[in-house]
């Protein structure tokens, strides 16, 4: 029995001494396999490393990765071959296994801060190039777009246009509002225009785009096209909007060579030239640019006038009609050039409201005439002097704040003064015209209202404002004998301007026969050349002075 025993204690050793050879020789072998096959997983990654950073190193530990397979496998062969079983063999395995391991673990990690470097630099190269708002491509790209196609030397159009009623829809509705109405306009664009243009945004409400058309009736086509594009209006949080744009387009030809500076530029003048016409398209052509050139020469021109002192302050006397007395002299603006010739109001007064420079046309105007006021009033102490305004004025406080300084500077009488207001003027915008009335009422000033009947609202103005005086314009005067329907709209603008309580002037009156026909019917006050023309204020004193002396002459 006890040898039974001893021969099954010995025989378990042996199994459990053979059991344990091949337990570790198999162990070696799974992690060299293991490691092995880590390596191998980590070849994927690496290669996306190479392909991402375009880098010799990473080329470098790529090839490393694939000498290290080698060696694996030719460790694994040995390992197999020779059946080693050793506590170092062993230990090499687990080595290569956790250095296998901590290849991937590198390469895995590299793989992903690369790639989100990736998609950093990517997006931040689409916010360089892209309207964060719109999504649309930039400004930047707008020019690197046209100079491309420019140097193809092909024909092609730039269309650059804009939003009319933006800032009321702004206004109106709030600027977040304002922004989905940009994004909005802005996927109706890119969903109309065909694969042959790019549409970009320049920024605030204005758009170009870059089209294969070249000709008027090709950009015309696609002008009706973007038309009925709009027609049906926005629907932006179930808010329906209806946008209006006026573009300018400008045709690229390989003979004339413009630079993208000027292709813009023309597309820009030719969109205002839409705007000012109030249609939707107009192409640039040479007519066009040589009219914006000689209106930017005059502008400058002006500016220069005015720092230089070179405008001065005529005065048109303004007398009643019943007894020829003086009750007033208008303020004129003149531009004399250095040749001596006189530059008419009619140009240059429209070029400095486009500029939005006729404020400081206006502030040079009231302080000549309260500068000079005093003398008009030692001659004739009733007098009052009429200064005409611009919409540009009624547009914050700037006037009031002026009026207030030169008031006090001069010390001038309020009452004295009379300011003249356009109907157009006003109906731009009837409850700030309102409010600004009253201002200068409650300051002591007089309000008149010049060019009255031009308009399609004269009658409710006059229900609607504080009115004192109205001017007939000289179109209806100047025909009013020869014409019976000018003749009723002058009876019927004195009639109604004697019940309402204001008094009448009217301008333009030419000879003694006319000036009789007004005095019959009751118009209060007369002025036009057939009592004086526009005088210098050195003559306009001189004839304030006879005026006067010949009335004494008379009344004795």
């Amino acid at each position: 029995m006890s040898n039974a025993i001893w021969a099954f204690l010995h025989y378990t050793e042996h199994i459990l001494v053979r059991l344990n050879v091949i337990s570790v020789e198999s162990l070696s072998l799974s992690l060299i396999v293991i490691g092995l096959l880590l390596l191998l997983l980590a070849l994927r990654p690496a290669l996306q490393i190479c392909r991402i950073a375009q880098n010799r190193g990473w080329q470098v530990l790529m090839a490393l990765i694939v000498f290290f397979i080698c060696g694996y496998l030719a460790f694994a062969y040995q390992v197999y071959r020779t059946a080693n079983s050793s506590p170092l063999v062993l230990g090499l395995s687990v080595i290569l296994m956790l250095g296998a391991v901590f290849v991937i673990v590198v390469v895995t990690l590299s793989r992903s801060s690369l790639q989100l470097l990736k998609d950093v630099a990517q997006s931040e190269r689409h916010q360089a190039r892209h309207d964060s708002l719109t999504q649309l491509e930039n400004r930047q790209q707008c020019i690197h777009h046209i100079e491309q196609r420019i140097s193809q030397g092909r024909a092609f159009s730039v269309l650059l246009m804009d939003i009319n009623n933006f800032k009321q829809i702004n206004d109106a509705l709030g600027h977040f509002f304002g922004d989905k109405v940009l994004i909005t306009f802005a996927k109706r664009m890119r969903s109309f225009i065909a694969s042959d243009s790019r549409v970009f945004r320049m920024g605030g409400d204005e758009f170009v785009i870059v089209t294969d058309a070249a000709s008027e009736t090709a950009l015309f086509a696609l002008n009706n096209g973007l038309l009925k594009t709009f027609s049906g209006g926005l629907v932006i949080e179930d808010v329906h909007v209806d946008v209006y744009y006026s573009a300018g387009a400008r045709v690229f030809c390989s003979e004339q060579k413009p630079s993208v500076t000027e292709l813009l530029k023309h597309a820009d003048i030719a969109m205002y030239a839409a705007k000012h016409s109030r249609q939707s398209l107009v192409i640039f052509d040479q007519a066009l640019h040589d009219g914006v050139e000689a209106e930017f020469e005059l502008f400058s021109a002006l500016k220069t006038a005015l720092n230089a002192n070179q405008l001065s302050v005529f005065y048109q006397p303004l007398v009643c009609g019943h007894n020829n007395e003086v009750h007033g002299m208008e303020a004129l603006l003149r531009w004399r050039d250095a040749s001596g010739t006189f530059i008419s109001p009619m140009t240059f007064i429209p070029i400095a409201e486009k500029n939005n420079y006729i404020k400081q046309i206006s502030a040079f105007v009231i302080e000549q005439v309260f500068a000079q006021l005093d003398d008009f009033l030692a001659i004739e102490p009733a007098v009052t002097v009429h200064i005409n305004l611009s919409s540009q004025d009624f547009q914050g406080r700037y006037l009031i704040n002026q009026l207030v300084e030169l008031q006090t500077k001069y010390d001038i009488q309020p009452s004295r003064i009379v300011f003249e207001l356009t109907e157009s003027m006003v109906m731009l915008d009837v409850e700030q015209a309102k409010y600004m009335i009253g201002v200068l009422i409650d300051m002591g000033f007089a309000v008149s209202i010049d060019d009255f009947g031009t308009g399609f609202s004269s009658f409710s103005m006059l229900r609607e404002l504080p009115i004192s005086q109205i001017k007939i314009d000289r179109s209806f005067i100047s025909a009013c004998l020869d014409s019976d329907k000018d003749q009723a709209i002058v009876e019927t603008t004195i009639y109604l301007a004697n019940r309402l309580g204001c008094s009448v002037v009217a301008e333009g009156v030419e000879d003694s026969k006319t000036a009789a026909y007004l005095n019959a019917k009751g118009c209060h006050y007369l002025q036009g050349y057939y009592i004086s023309e526009a005088l210098e204020r050195d003559s306009a004193k001189h004839w304030l002075h006879s005026h006067r002396m010949v009335k004494k002459v008379l009344k004795r």
